[in-house]
């Protein structure tokens, strides 16, 4: 029988990541891919501006789709508001099956007030999920430390375990010096690192999106959550190195004739 997987995420106009990117992906792995769309990412002025739907629009879609089928798994991206954070978390009691907690926080730095309060809404969520998948500025903030080695990565890992978060992978990108891309897990007993070679390609927007979303998508199908988590870093090296291009010289991940059928099951 077809499995499904709900995303409750932002649209990314430009489809690098978002809901776009984790519809794809579900599709990549076989499974029938849901969204509650919280919000809109346009560009203006060469900046991403968000614009938010209204929060009864977003209980409206969540409440037709739990009348009308049944999830599997659940992938959740950007939300932004406060009270949607509150819609989504009063969501997730109702389910037990794998959740990934992708915490995008798009706010402007300045905004102190609002970052410091999402932080401690967001934080409500951490309980419910199998994994965290902060990048390293988004661990940065959740840890309220600086991140520049793997000492440091570790240690914002422990405290966002004590936070309430089942595991974490922090997205350690390109931000970290050195010839490998690592990402670190931590789950309160043991870390475990995930490296691969970094590559020259600009095509990374929405790598954040798609590994949060291929690590919901294999826990659906059945794997554990190491395996799923390094399955989910060799399908986003394919997508970085197959990317498709923008006019503005970036570029996202994409993977057209690049998936492999033993990397998707």
């Amino acid at each position: 029988m077809t499995k499904t997987v709900l995303t409750i995420a932002g649209s990314d106009t430009l489809a690098g990541g978002g809901l776009q990117s984790d519809l794809k992906t579900f599709e990549n792995y076989r499974l029938f891919g849901l969204t509650a769309i919280t919000c809109i990412a346009t560009m203006k002025n060469e900046q991403f501006e968000i614009t938010d739907l209204p929060t009864e629009l977003l209980k409206d879609q969540l409440r037709t789709i739990k009348e009308n089928l049944s999830i599997d798994g659940i992938k959740i991206g950007l939300v932004h508001q406060l009270e949607s954070l509150e819609i989504v978390k009063n969501f997730l009691r109702t389910f037990d099956g794998p959740i990934v907690l992708d915490p995008v926080m798009a706010f402007k730095e300045t905004n102190r007030v609002y970052s410091d309060a999402y932080r401690e809404k967001l934080i409500e969520l951490f309980p419910h999920a199998a994994v965290i998948t902060p990048n390293l500025k988004e661990a940065e903030i959740l840890s309220q430390q600086k991140i520049s080695n793997l000492t440091e990565m570790e240690q914002a890992a422990e405290r966002i375990i004590a936070l309430g978060a089942q595991s974490v992978v922090i997205k350690g990108g390109e931000r970290l010096s050195g010839d490998l891309a690592s990402d670190l897990f931590y789950d309160g007993q043991k870390f475990e690192n995930f490296s691969k070679p970094k590559l020259a390609n600009v095509t990374i927007n929405g790598a954040g999106c798609t590994f949060a979303s291929a690590i919901a998508a294999n826990l659906v199908s059945g794997k554990t959550l190491i395996p799923a988590i390094s399955e989910s870093k060799e399908y986003v090296y394919q997508g970085i190195k197959n990317g498709v291009l923008l006019k503005n010289g970036e570029g996202n991940v994409w993977f057209g004739d690049s998936v492999k059928s033993e990397v998707i099951v």
